[in-house]
């Protein structure tokens, strides 16, 4: 595929938003949802980290006009100097065969999870509708956006993905509780598949410094499944993480990495970063990380 600026030609949504939005032909109506629940994180977020406001585009994508190494369906965050803003969010207007992939491994359980899951995204045919839980994702690439663009000085990629995943929660739990069950039961049914634990611990990544090896891609990348299995244990780490100490814990991680004071004596590792979370940012973090590796 020739690289372009993303969403360049798309046309422009327009609103009271706090940042530029665009949308693929047909994607209007996904663009408004993202946008929305977009603006009052971003609000939200700018507020706990002492006002800083990225500059950044939305771009809600259909499957024809998608433009990532990654399967349709999976958003990212991307800061390339070509992009129409400093960051770019980029969200799938639907799924396509990537969510359906991901119902389908959820759905490979015992009956009451299947019958949970059903009810939480209910679908056509027996299947899932992924569509409620993705418009959240939005705040996860917010969360990258505000990391990035704010310079967060985060050593690891799983721990990038677990403040970010923080945000998404925090937000939620804090200003959109209607929303926390969408949210949070396909972690809890996806942490609790004995069999989808058991396929990756087997055939794929497990341990955060696989993750750290594998995540950017490189010569042997991890599958985007794999990618969505620790999705699913990063979530519930952050979820304790917020039950026991509140949004704290993400203005402390935000401060504490944005501050300057870390330093890596050589590769940075969990072992390393262990007591650094323990003693600045949330113990629960750091207990999680420690049993986790």
């Amino acid at each position: 595929m020739t690289s372009m600026t993303i969403g360049s030609g798309f046309a422009e949504l327009v609103g009271d938003y706090p940042f530029e939005v665009r949308f693929s032909r047909g994607s209007s109506a996904q663009a408004r949802d993202a946008a929305d629940i977009a603006s009052s994180a971003y609000v939200y977020l700018s507020r706990l980290f002492s006002g800083f406001k990225p500059d950044i585009a939305l771009i809600v994508s259909d499957e024809e006009c998608w433009e990532s190494r990654q399967p349709y369906g999976l958003p990212y965050f991307d800061n390339d100097a070509d992009q129409i803003r400093p960051g770019i969010l980029v969200m799938p207007a639907g799924g396509g065969h990537f969510w359906s992939s991901i119902g389908d491994d959820l759905l490979n359980a015992p009956p009451a999870s299947c019958a949970r899951l059903r009810a939480q995204y209910p679908g056509s045919d027996g299947r899932l509708n992924l569509q409620p839980f993705f418009d959240l994702v939005t705040i996860h690439e917010l969360g990258h956006a505000f990391e990035v663009l704010g310079d967060l000085k985060l050593p690891t990629f799983w721990l990038s993905e677990m403040f970010a995943n923080l945000a998404m929660h925090t937000f939620i739990a804090r200003e959109r509780r209607d929303k926390l069950d969408t949210l949070e039961v396909i972690a809890i049914e996806g942490t609790q598949n004995q069999s989808l634990d058991f396929r990756m611990r087997a055939d794929g990544c497990s341990t955060l410094a696989e993750f750290e090896i594998h995540y950017s891609g490189g010569y042997s990348p991890m599958s985007p499944l794999n990618y969505v299995w620790y999705q699913y244990r990063i979530q519930r780490l952050v979820a304790a993480a917020f039950d026991v100490e509140g949004e704290d814990v993400l203005v402390r991680f935000w401060n504490y990495f944005r501050s300057g004071k870390y330093q890596s004596f050589g590769d940075a590792n969990a072992s390393s970063i262990v007591p650094i979370l323990c003693r600045e940012v949330s113990e629960v973090l750091g207990r999680g990380v420690q049993a986790w590796c």
